[in-house]
């Protein structure tokens, strides 16, 4: 079974604003770079009380294929969601799934010293949760990647792969957010994400 069809920017007003959003904020930190240290999560920070970083490290990407990918991701998985689960359904996932990450990654901080004082940046992360939950929801819809056809079911298992080796080599600490975001969509309630809005 093919996938649907691509959905038409601003036919859901979460996917739309979240794009612009990430696009805008982006912009706006490679312009000035302030934007990009005081957005990006840190646990240090966050223990310090600038709790938004918990928020707004997900609309930031330091470079211009990231927010291509980020918001192409955005776009393709989060938009074929929206009509399926409502906006409210998505964001409460994102929210819960990111944020999850987050928090976690900050108290992942207290003990290693590694995780206190870096600055994660969450396209990537963003783009786990929304193939992950897609893959989810779609278990039977193919994905074409490069002439590589991966259905839903397969989806998953390839990008927490990906997601793994990757940490392989940069280091599973500095890729802790993206591998606890794997695993809160991954793990995120069956029964949640079957149910209709």
């Amino acid at each position: 079974m093919l996938a649907p069809m691509l959905p038409r920017l601003g036919s859901s007003k979460l996917i739309s604003t979240w794009i612009w959003i990430t696009i805008g904020a982006s912009v706006a930190a490679a312009l000035s770079g302030g934007l990009l240290n005081g957005a990006a999560l840190v646990p240090a920070r966050v223990w310090r009380g600038e709790v938004w970083r918990l928020v707004t490290w997900v609309f930031i990407e330091p470079g211009a294929l990231a927010l291509i990918l980020t918001c192409a991701s955005i776009y393709r998985f989060g938009g074929e969601l929206a009509p399926r689960w409502g906006d409210r359904r998505l964001r409460r996932f994102v929210i819960q799934t990111l944020g999850g990450a987050a928090a976690a990654t900050a108290l992942l901080g207290l003990i290693s010293a590694e995780v206190w004082r870096t600055h994660y940046l969450g396209g990537w992360a963003v783009c786990d949760v929304l193939v992950i939950a897609w893959a989810r929801q779609y278990p039977d819809s193919v994905l074409v990647v490069h002439g590589l056809q991966l259905h839903g079911r397969n989806l998953t298992t390839a990008v927490i792969a990906i997601t793994c080796v990757y940490a392989l080599f940069a280091g599973p600490l500095a890729m802790a957010p993206e591998l606890l975001a794997c695993v809160a969509a991954y793990s995120y309630p069956g029964s949640w994400l079957a149910r209709r809005p």
